[in-house]
């Protein structure tokens, strides 16, 4: 159905084209503070600077249909550190034109297939505000387990923001294998 191509520059004009015309409170909700509002190449070329390469700290990826080729939305395993064995999975988007459609939970398996199966990781955590309720049971549905609460995590305007912190390790992640959980 889908599978994970590294994001390239060539990739930049749609990211572009689907965040650019929401607003600033869309990007902390989608990016926390890696981007602000609008977003750019050169917020782009900062962001890819030294991702996808073997040793890297950053593999970040477009979410590409296999009948089409086209590119449906993006991801990004940031911030991995060999020495723990962890990383973080951010930047989820899918496409306006794809969303509802039945993408995202195929683009988060591929996510985690390469971080527990090629990065060989023990734990993958996240992020997401607690109002955001599609894409926290998307994570549970996909095996993630709620770890913290943060309150008043992030301002955005003239309110603060609650954070839940989730995780999945390893051995959750081959026992849903080994269990052939589709979630």
């Amino acid at each position: 159905m889908i599978r994970l191509d590294y994001f390239t520059e060539e990739d930049f004009d749609d990211l572009i084209s689907w965040v650019n015309d929401t607003d600033p409170a869309f990007f902390m909700k989608w990016s926390g503070p890696t981007f602000t509002y609008p977003l750019t190449i050169e917020q782009l070329n900062n962001y890819s600077e030294g991702a996808n390469k073997s040793g890297s700290d950053a593999f970040i990826f477009k979410v590409v249909v296999d009948e089409t080729n086209e590119a449906a939305g993006h991801l990004a395993l940031r911030k991995i550190d060999s020495y723990h064995s962890c990383a973080r999975l951010g930047k989820v988007l899918i496409s306006p034109d794809y969303r509802g459609k039945g993408f995202a939970k195929p683009a988060i398996r591929k996510a985690l297939e390469f971080a527990f199966e090629y990065l060989d990781l023990n734990r993958l955590a996240l992020g997401v505000f607690s109002f955001n309720t599609p894409a926290y049971q998307l994570y549970r549905e996909t095996g993630f387990t709620e770890e913290g609460y943060f309150r008043d995590f992030r301002r955005v305007g003239d309110e603060y923001w609650d954070m839940y912190e989730m995780a999945m390790l390893k051995k959750d992640y081959v026992q849903k294998i080994e269990n052939d959980d589709p979630a």
